[in-house]
């Protein structure tokens, strides 16, 4: 059997460490061989929880899947299923849980290496779809604040959320509060990593 050669693209150094340490751990570890740059992989794990940070580049995972057509698996989370979704509807061809062994890795990268395992698209956005529906709906938010959510996300100050809601600017922290508490964070980072993972991010970023 030829070696795979596997990419980790994750923001998190200790993710990517922990990936290359199942893989160089294995009976036979020269099955495989971890290449730093994505361009050079065979298979590409993508840690779907870039999807979820602001100051990633919104590009990476479609390039990543234009480039590996049916090579690419989603890093998956058990807390953040809406991340996931977002990513196997883009064209990821699988997930590959967190809390993986190395048995269940390494079988997902040889079905991906090999074609094993396909992506069906229309099925991934549908089940995208109905996700995003059953989280926004659990969280029970008004429609005025998954406006407010959605503009947040969006990159937009409360003074613009403001005026472009036609609301003042005390309606604008009230209801920020409220949401914050009903979404269970604290910070606007936070409240963006939800509104992202929840699907409110549609809108275009405020320019600048």
């Amino acid at each position: 059997m030829s070696i795979i050669k596997v990419s980790v693209v994750s923001s998190h150094p200790i993710v990517v460490a922990g990936i290359r340490a199942l893989l160089t751990e294995l009976p036979a570890p020269e099955r495989f061989a971890c290449v730093p740059d994505a361009r050079d992989a065979d298979v590409v794990v993508y840690d779907a929880f870039n999807l979820a940070l602001a100051d990633h580049d919104p590009d990476e995972l479609g390039l990543l899947i234009t480039a590996h057509s049916g090579r690419v698996l989603a890093l998956s989370r058990l807390l953040q299923p809406g991340l996931t979704a977002r990513a196997l509807a883009a064209g990821a061809v699988a997930p590959v849980s967190i809390g993986a062994d190395a048995d269940e890795l390494v079988a997902l990268i040889e079905a991906a290496a090999t074609g094993a395992v396909t992506n069906d698209a229309a099925l991934a956005h549908e089940s995208l779809e109905r996700l995003t529906t059953q989280l926004r709906t659990s969280a029970g938010l008004t429609a005025r604040e998954q406006t407010v959510l959605a503009l947040i996300a969006a990159g937009y100050s409360n003074n613009e959320i403001a005026a472009e809601l036609y609301i003042s600017i005390n309606t604008v922290k009230t209801t920020i509060r409220n949401t914050y508490s009903r979404l269970g964070v604290v910070t606007r980072a936070q409240a963006v990593a939800w509104a992202i993972e929840h699907g409110y991010a549609s809108l275009p970023p405020r320019p600048r």
